[in-house]
């Protein structure tokens, strides 16, 4: 009886379902589980300060100033451009 449940134990160990293995397993999950959630930790972060650049770039853009169009053949001009830009 004793060599049988040697000899299981055996098996189980090589297929890695011995409590051992199956604790090594969880050990190391464990270590990926934190590690991730220190990523996450960073990645909103730098998230959150990439938002607060992006914010002082679009204050920091200056406003393009137009010409006052004065005749009708620089307001077609000028409604022309406008429209190929976009």
């Amino acid at each position: 009886m004793k060599s049988l449940g040697k000899i299981i134990a055996l098996i189980l160990g090589m297929l890695g379902l011995s409590s051992l293995a199956s604790s090594k397993k969880k050990a190391a999950v464990k270590k990926i589980d934190a590690k991730k959630k220190v990523v996450k930790k960073k990645v909103k972060k730098i998230d959150k300060e990439l938002k607060a650049v992006k914010k002082k770039q679009t204050k920091a853009k200056k406003a393009v100033k137009r010409k006052p169009v004065k005749s009708t053949k620089e307001a077609e001009k000028f409604l022309k451009d406008f429209a190929d830009k976009k």
